[in-house]
């Protein structure tokens, strides 16, 4: 029962941490760039309810993923323009971009699913690898998710590849370090700011639709829950490394799914208790980091040229 136990807690924790991991990845290649957006929550809430939306319109969970995907690059794109090129405050933008989520989702969510509680909607499959997803223990723990995981798994591979041994990867390091000296070799600023905002904001759309049509299969209201912010976490705690946020994306999502699965044997403590795990240890883990962090030179500094 024990490994039956751990099993089943590693297996939740890798689909409790993919939405985690695309919000994280996006804002890790946007941080890199300079730009750091604090609206993730709402961004997520967009994309979860944009997902549910056109995956019941067009009876296929990928149709809503790339409206979630187009919804979360519009909102990245809001972000850009007024903190890359209006160079307004990016804190100040990105706590817009949250009540924006909040107030879109929710009044969309009752403008098209008004008086239908019970709809189906269409979500993704875990996928059948036949044998391998039949093998005992590392089955359910490896071989029995959603395709989106393994997306998400690759994703962070490759990020990690560009960022460590592109030209591209140099030139938004460039960006996010010393903008006056990328602007001297010609490379224009604002407009790889904006592309790596952009991209971050359709991560997060990923994430959301992830919460949806695969881990939930509906839309709640506010059901993203803090998880924008524990992925400014994942980014901070991993040194905006793709890979090392992979490895702390599935970390908290153990702690998520381990404080599921701790409440009915603590009966006598509030359930309030373990809810609050998840949310303790991202404090701890930025706290922690932050002060031994070498955060990107230029990270939330407008560039303007002289």
């Amino acid at each position: 029962m024990d490994l039956m136990f751990l099993t089943g807690l590693l297996a939740s924790g890798v689909r409790f941490a993919i939405p985690l991991l695309f919000a994280a990845l996006g804002e890790t290649i946007g941080q890199k760039s300079g730009v750091l957006n604090v609206g993730l929550e709402g961004i997520m809430l967009v994309g979860a309810f944009l997902a549910v939306a056109f995956s019941v319109a067009t009876g296929s969970p990928w149709g809503g993923l790339l409206a979630a995907i187009l919804g979360g690059a519009a909102l990245g794109l809001l972000h850009g323009l007024f903190a890359v090129r209006l160079k307004v405050d990016q804190i100040v933008s990105g706590l817009a971009l949250i009540l924006l989520g909040l107030g879109l989702s929710g009044f969309g969510y009752r403008l098209v699913f008004a008086g239908q509680p019970s709809m189906r909607v269409p979500g993704f499959d875990r996928l059948d690898l036949g044998v391998l997803s039949d093998l005992p223990l590392l089955g359910p723990l490896l071989f029995s998710h959603h395709a989106l995981a393994y997306l998400g798994i690759l994703l962070a591979v490759g990020l990690w590849w560009i960022m460590t041994r592109t030209g591209l990867g140099l030139t938004i390091r460039a960006v996010g370090e010393n903008p006056k000296a990328a602007d001297s070799a010609g490379i224009d600023v604002d407009k790889v700011r904006m592309l790596c905002t952009i991209f971050g904001g359709a991560m997060a759309g990923i994430g959301g639709a992830y919460l949806s049509t695969a881990q939930l299969a509906g839309f709640v209201e506010d059901m993203v829950a803090g998880r924008g912010f524990i992925a400014i976490a994942c980014v901070v705690f991993a040194r905006w490394n793709p890979l090392g946020v992979l490895a702390v994306a599935l970390i908290f999502g153990i702690a998520d799914a381990a404080q599921i699965r701790l409440q009915p044997f603590f009966p006598q403590v509030p359930y309030q208790f373990f809810v609050t795990l998840p949310y303790v240890l991202a404090l701890v883990a930025l706290a922690g980091a932050a002060r031994s962090s070498n955060l990107p030179a230029a990270l939330t500094q407008p560039y303007r040229k002289s």
